[in-house]
Parts: structure tokens; C-alpha cells; sequence
């Protein structure tokens, strides 16, 4: 190609302003959404990429086999510190003991997060002060570390370097600014002290340190070069085996494990920390990726450019046998095929880059939608490589393009083209359908899957948990019941609002994503003497009246009679699910028995709870007693409506500034967990749903632009079937069969893969909506619809073409 083929391509794109601004538009739309949908790709695999040597930093997890579903967990004994540095493994390691201080700040006490951790963690992470020292930082008692972030909030524009602060009434100087950390990194802090810190009594920093049954954090290796990370799983897998976990060991716990040891002991590589599935969801995990997710939304990214530039194929393709006239002239005036190929290769070129160039403008218009979608911040994917990247892709997909349309116009016969016939040949027009219904069959599978889990996700937010938890609601605390006061003070205060009609306190409550390991596990004698595991959950005597449920058998708990209790036999509470798993035919036959020779008397049967989500069946449950509490569940008088609700939470809010002036409370209704629970999938299906409505809108204009073409290809066979006695229904059914047959065509396509991956989605779960099964049928009704919209102009043209016009022509 030549420069002057550049110009002569640019001025023709010009000769059709609106032509060549519909393929521009149709073709940024898909450079767009693929820039944005690649750039969450490549934000996702770059996870900890600052760190350097990333790929010799381990953190120690590890996993309890002896609970009824046992989970990875990056929170780890700190015991495991000390084994690692004995190992005789060359490495460096550090703790990550993240706690809740207490400041004054700006007149009034507040919170924030500070992180203990090893000065080896300097070296393990690669951080580097933007001012003053972070080894001092660590090291020293006195000695804080804070992020710009942090240091803006706690002294504005100030210089922080050298400023003192009272943290837990301790006197701590900033000797470290550090830069906020990436928001793609797994080791998120604000501020940073050393394990050595005077902000905690030395038995509490000791205890926790030397503790084999706490998971107050992490525990981060780094291995020396060449070392295999193998030799150090074996030393801590050891230690943990001679541990005291052994001593918990019932008999019956034994005998459920099988071969398995009771704790096991993993090394996660940092650069796979993201896309650890096997510790999501769990205590201090933060934000994890779904690799499957990234991918396939990827793969949507290309897809969506691949129909964006099926599409302008088909109008470029229409365009070129518009112009063939004008081929045929220039191939008599002596133009050969490889000037032909290259004009259009040009053409092709100056668009598609002139659309890349406009499909990253319109991707940082959509940048606050899509990170909000995505729930990640993607503002750094606008580098100068990036968009020099989406550049070039632009010429290589417009050179690419304009291959076909050049092969076309290499292909005119200036006979028939210039005695006013079409020069297409029927290979070509049966690869413009098949290109249409493929963008067709794309759009239906993919809509059908948003509908489906659209469907399913509000069928399962809307699942009876058992209870009604309108009337209820959640106010999360930060210390327990037992040893804080204040706690206590706070509970009894709520208790005497006067919109309040019962206060319950428990470590959990239904539909909370159990992220602290507050539930808990035991395994006991069944009936017939084998073993079963049993989920035990801690609440307070007032629970069962709080949540408005009734016994099916013997009675719930009785906050008088529970407080008489001594510390021999205690009462439990089995759901109807357990006392099937411990043998007993009926509810009413397990009241008064004592469990596998224990000193747990079942006092009561209570209905199965909705405790997680639909994607699990009711586990047997267990519910005991327990004082440490700190959630609390709130019970109002009136029946519930927006007003009475927000003045209650106005009430529990001011209750709440007079025990804890330093936090701000956590008010949350019942019913939000389940919610939440499914945000996820929420996202997934507006994901899919802006994906489905960019392809659909693709497929529109595409058909729109073949039917044109379609009636204009065959305007004299129209009139001669007009002529012929045709009339207005015929011609309609004419023009119409061959879109129709086309849509058809793209739903045996789609629809059956659709039907698999709505399947495969839906097998995650114990319950199912009925409309599940529709979601296809929708997305072809919805399909039609389109279809019919798009054809109908061209539709009523070619029933209104004049014979005189069209045999002229």
C-alpha cells in the first residue's frame, strides 16, 4: 500500500459521511468493550506484580479436617512463624497481624486498621519508603509506618514524617510515608509497626506469637534462591501434626477423619494469591478472583470485536457491490487486482483505526460504569501502550477486514456490472447470512444465560429462610458480650427502646457469610454408634423468641430456665435435618436424649433455617448456648415499614455513640445478607446483560443493513411477482422467510450451548426457579422481536416499490 492509497480511501469514505460514521460507530463499540473487558484481564493477572520475586513468597495456610466442611485459610497459628525459621530452609518470614486501634482524631475518637508485621517484611514485599525510614519504622516500639492515604487523613496536608500520634494511648511517631498500595495486591494496609509495637502488652504480643490455636493473620515466606518450597511444607506439616490439635481428638472425630491428619498444612505461591479460589470467602482473604470469570469475560471481550467486525464485513461487503460500476471503470482504465486489494485494504485500515482511536475514547467515557460493574478500580489501563496496542490492533483488524471486500472487488465482471446486474455470487451472499446469524445465535446464548441466572438469583434472594426477616434487624459489634461491658450496655439499652419489641444475641445470624469462623463443628454418636458431623451455632436464650419460631417438638431455649443452668448437662437444639443424621425416626422421639453419651440434653426440634445460600442443602445444625456474642438481633414493635425502620436505626445509632464514640455502628436489615450473598451472580448477569445488549444491537444494524440490501437485490423480483398477482401478505412472507429461516438457523446454534452453561450454572444449586428452563424461549421471542423491528422498513418498502420504477432501474 501507498500513501496516495490513503487518500484516496480517506476521500471516499468521505463521499458517505453517514455510511462510513455507522460503520465507525458499530465497529468503536466493539473496540470499546474489548479494550475495557481485556484491560480487567490483564488487571487481574497482574496481581502483586510490585512485589518483586513474587514467585519465591509463599503464605502459609492451612486446613481443619475434623469440621463438617473443611476450607482452606490463609489465617494461621503464628506457632508456625517460629517452625519456619527453625526449618533449615534458608528464607526470610514474617507475620501479617492486622488489628483494630483506637485514635483521636479531629475532636473524636476513631478507628483504623494497623498491621503488625516482621522487619522482614521489608524485604519480602519490596516496600520502599517515599520518605524517612521503614526499618526504623518496624523496629523501633514508638515507630509507625503510614501510606500517603493515611497520612492525608490523619494530618491533612501537613508532612506526616516526624509527626506524633496517640494510637491505643500509646505515643507513636511516623518515621515511614509509604505510597498507597495498588489496588490489584493482596496485601492491602494502611499502617504498618512491628510485631515489636508498644501498642500491645508484651504477654498479649507473646501469647499471640507463640499461639498454636489462634488465626489472628498471615504468615509470609520467602524462600532463598533455588529452594524448593516442598522441604518447608514437610517441617510445618510436622510440627503441626505434634501440635496440640491431636489432643482434641474425640474418638469419634477419629473415626470420621479416616486417613486424613486433623489439620493440613499448604504453601500458596503469592503470584496465584488472587486466584486462589480454595481460600475464598474466608477470614481476611479480602477480594479474590474466579481465573474461569477473567477468562470468560475475556473471550466476550474478543467476541464482541469479532461480531463488531462481522459486522462491518457485511457493510463494507454491501458498500463494495454499490460501488462495483465504479470498479469496473477503473478496472477498464487499467487498475490491476492488487491496486484494487490494496484501495480497499486502505479503506478498510483508515476506518478501523479512526474506530480504535474512538473506541478508547468512548471506553474511558464507560471506565466509571465498568469498574462499577466489576467492582474493581481500572483507572491505570490508560497507559500509552495500551492505547498504542489498541491502535495497532486497529490496523490489523482493518487490513484484515478489508481482505474480503478487496477479494469481491478483484472478482467484478465488468460485463454484467456494467449492463447494470449484480456481480455477487451466491457463495457470497450465503456467507454475509451465515456471518449475521452467527452474531444472531451469539446474542440468544448469551442472553439466555443472563436470564437464567438473573432469574434463578432473585428466585433464590427471595428463598423462605425459614423466619420473617422484615421485622428484624442486625447490628454488628466489634467486641463480645462476655468480656466487654460495654457490649452488655449496649444491648440492654437497645432493649429498652421503645420500638424495640426483643433483643437477641448470637456469633452469627442466617445468611452472613461466616468469614470469622464464628459457627462452629462437633462430630457425635449417632444412634446406631457410627459418626456424624454436626454444624453447631452459638446464640443467646432469646434467639428462638427474637426470630419468632416455634418448636416442632419439646421447647427452644428459655432465657429463665437456661439461666438456671448449671455447668453439668447442658440444653441443645437440633434442627429437623439433624435429627435425621443422628437416627431418630421423629422429633418428638429425640426430645430428652442425651447425644452420643455426652452431657448435651436435646431440649427441642426447631424448623430447618436458611443459614447459607441455595447453592447448599441444610446441614443438621446443632444450637448451643454461648455468652460471647457479638451480634445482635433487633425485633421492632410496630410492623415494619421505611419510616418506623430508619427511626429505629436513628435510636440504635445514638444508644450506640454512647458506649463506642470511637466506631460507627453497623446496622444492617435480616434480609440484606441473602442479598449480598448473590452480588456476585448479580454482577455476572449485568455483565452478560450489557455484553448481550452491545451483540443484539450489532446483529440489528447487520440485518438491518442485509435486508436493504436483500429488497434492493431483488426489486425486479418483487415486481415481477407483483405483476404476476402477488400481493401485499406474499411479498411480506417473501421478504421476511429469509430472516426468519436465518434466526432459526442462529438458535440451533446458540440455544443448545446456552442450554448447557444455564444447566452447568444451575446444578450449583439445591433449589431452582421453574423459569429457569424459559430462559432460552425468552431470548428467542426477544430475538424475533428484533428481527421484525429491523426488517420492517425494508419490509413495507418492498410491498410498496412502484414496477415502473423498478424495472427502470
Amino acid at each position: 500500500m501507498k500513501p496516495s492509497d490513503f487518500r484516496i480511501g480517506w476521500r471516499l469514505l468521505l463521499r458517505h459521511p453517514l455510511h462510513s460514521a455507522v460503520e465507525i460507530l458499530g465497529l468503536a463499540t466493539g473496540f470499546a468493550v474489548c479494550f475495557l473487558l481485556l484491560g480487567f484481564v490483564a488487571y487481574s493477572f497482574s496481581y502483586d506484580r510490585d512485589v518483586p520475586q513474587r514467585e519465591r513468597v509463599f503464605v502459609i495456610k492451612h486446613r481443619l479436617n475434623f469440621i463438617p466442611q473443611p476450607q482452606w485459610m490463609e489465617y494461621t497459628p503464628f506457632a508456625l512463624r517460629e517452625v519456619a525459621l527453625r526449618s533449615g530452609v534458608p528464607l526470610e518470614a514474617s507475620a501479617w497481624w492486622p488489628r483494630q486501634t483506637t485514635l483521636q482524631l479531629h475532636g473524636r475518637m476513631q478507628q483504623l486498621e494497623v498491621t503488625a508485621v516482621d522487619p522482614a517484611f521489608q524485604s519480602i514485599s519490596g516496600l520502599q519508603a517515599l520518605a524517612g525510614d521503614l526499618r526504623a519504622a518496624l523496629t523501633q516500639p514508638d515507630g509507625l509506618a503510614v501510606t500517603q492515604q493515611t497520612a492525608l487523613r490523619l494530618f491533612g496536608a501537613t508532612p506526616a514524617l516526624g509527626r506524633t500520634i496517640e494510637i491505643n494511648r500509646q505515643a507513636l511517631q511516623v518515621r515511614a510515608v509509604l505510597a498507597d498500595r495498588p489496588a490489584n495486591s493482596t496485601l492491602q494496609f494502611n499502617a504498618l509497626v512491628g510485631v515489636g509495637s508498644a501498642l500491645w502488652p508484651e504477654k498479649e504480643r507473646q501469647d499471640a506469637l507463640s499461639n498454636w490455636m489462634g488465626i489472628g493473620g498471615r504468615i509470609y515466606v520467602k524462600t532463598g534462591q533455588g529452594v524448593s518450597p516442598q522441604a518447608l511444607q514437610r517441617a510445618l506439616q510436622d510440627a503441626i501434626d505434634r501440635a496440640p490439635w491431636a489432643s482434641l481428638a474425640t474418638p469419634e472425630m477419629k473415626a470420621a477423619l479416616g486417613q486424613r491428619k486433623m489439620v493440613d498444612i499448604g504453601l500458596g505461591p503469592l503470584a496465584d494469591a488472587y486466584f486462589d479460589r480454595s481460600v475464598a470467602n474466608t477470614m481476611g482473604t479480602g477480594p479474590r478472583g474466579d481465573m474461569r470469570m477473567v477468562l470468560a469475560l475475556g473471550a466476550t471481550g474478543l467476541l464482541i470485536l469479532l461480531l463488531a467486525v462481522v459486522n462491518y464485513v457485511n457493510l463494507a461487503t454491501v458498500r463494495t457491490l454499490r460501488r462495483q460500476r465504479e470498479i469496473a471503470v477503473r478496472r477498464v482504465l487499467g487498475a490491476s487486482t492488487r491496486q484494487l486489494l490494496a484501495q480497499f485494504m486502505a479503506e478498510s485500515m483508515l476506518l478501523s483505526v479512526a474506530a480504535a482511536a474512538l473506541g478508547v475514547l468512548l471506553a474511558w467515557l464507560l471506565l466509571p460504569l465498568a469498574s462499577d460493574l466489576l467492582e474493581r478500580r481500572l483507572d491505570g489501563m490508560f497507559t500509552p501502550a495500551a492505547i498504542g496496542i489498541c491502535l495497532l490492533a486497529g490496523a490489523l483488524v482493518g487490513a484484515a477486514a478489508g481482505v474480503y471486500p478487496g477479494w469481491l472487488a478483484r472478482g467484478v465482471d465488468m460485463g454484467i456490472t456494467l449492463a447494470h446486474r449484480s456481480g455477487e455470487t451466491t457463495g457470497g451472499a450465503w456467507l454475509r447470512r451465515s456471518l449475521t446469524a452467527v452474531q444472531f445465535g451469539a446474542a440468544m446464548s448469551m442472553g439466555s444465560v443472563a436470564l437464567a441466572i438473573l432469574w434463578q438469583t432473585q428466585f433464590a434472594a427471595k428463598a423462605p429462610p425459614g423466619f420473617d426477616p422484615e421485622p428484624l434487624l442486625v447490628v454488628e459489634m466489634a467486641e463480645n458480650l462476655r468480656d466487654n461491658p460495654a457490649a452488655r450496655a449496649l444491648r440492654d439499652a437497645i432493649a429498652q427502646l421503645p420500638g424495640v419489641a426483643g433483643v437477641a444475641d448470637s456469633r452469627d445470624v442466617p445468611g452472613r457469610d461466616d468469614k470469622t469462623g464464628t459457627h462452629g463443628s462437633d462430630t457425635v454418636k449417632r444412634v446406631d454408634g457410627s459418626s456424624a458431623a454436626l454444624t453447631v451455632h452459638f446464640v443467646g436464650p432469646d434467639f428462638f423468641n427474637v426470630y419468632g419460631l416455634k418448636a416442632l417438638a419439646g421447647r427452644l431455649f428459655d432465657p429463665r430456665i437456661e439461666a438456671a443452668a448449671g455447668d453439668g448437662e447442658q440444653n441443645v437444639v437440633l434442627n429437623q435435618a439433624a435429627v435425621l443424621a443422628l437416627g431418630w425416626p421423629s422429633a418428638q422421639q429425640a426430645v430428652g436424649q442425651r447425644i452420643g453419651g455426652t452431657q448435651l440434653r436435646i431440649a427441642g426440634v426447631t424448623p430447618d433455617l436458611l443459614w447459607e445460600t441455595l447453592r447448599d442443602s441444610v446441614r443438621p445444625t446443632m444450637y448451643r448456648i454461648a455468652r460471647d456474642n457479638q451480634l445482635l438481633t433487633v425485633r421492632m414493635r410496630a410492623a415494619p415499614d421505611a419510616q418506623g425502620r430508619a427511626a429505629l436505626e436513628q435510636d440504635i445509632a445514638a444508644a450506640w455513640s454512647r458506649y463506642f464514640p470511637a466506631s460507627e455502628p453497623v446496622i444492617r436489615r435480616a434480609g440484606s445478607y441473602y442479598a449480598q450473598a448473590y452480588a456476585d451472580d448479580v454482577r455476572m448477569a449485568r455483565l452478560l446483560a450489557c455484553a448481550t445488549a452491545v451483540v443484539f444491537a450489532l446483529a440489528a444494524f447487520g440485518i438491518y443493513v442485509l435486508a436493504a440490501h436483500s429488497v434492493q437485490r431483488r426489486a425486479r423480483e418483487i415486481v415481477l411477482r407483483k405483476l404476476h398477482g402477488a400481493g401485499r401478505r406474499a411479498i411480506a412472507v417473501l421478504v421476511s422467510r429469509e430472516f426468519l429461516l436465518l434466526t432459526m438457523a442462529a438458535a440451533a446454534v446458540g440455544l443448545p450451548l446456552a442450554g448447557l452453561a444455564i444447566e452447568r450454572y444451575l446444578a450449583g444449586f439445591a433449589a431452582r426457579t421453574p423459569l429457569g428452563s424459559w430462559a432460552p424461549a425468552a431470548a428467542l421471542a426477544f430475538t424475533l422481536l428484533i428481527v421484525a423491528l429491523a426488517t420492517a422498513r425494508h419490509t413495507l418498502a418492498a410491498m410498496r416499490i412502484a414496477p415502473a420504477q423498478a424495472l427502470r432501474d
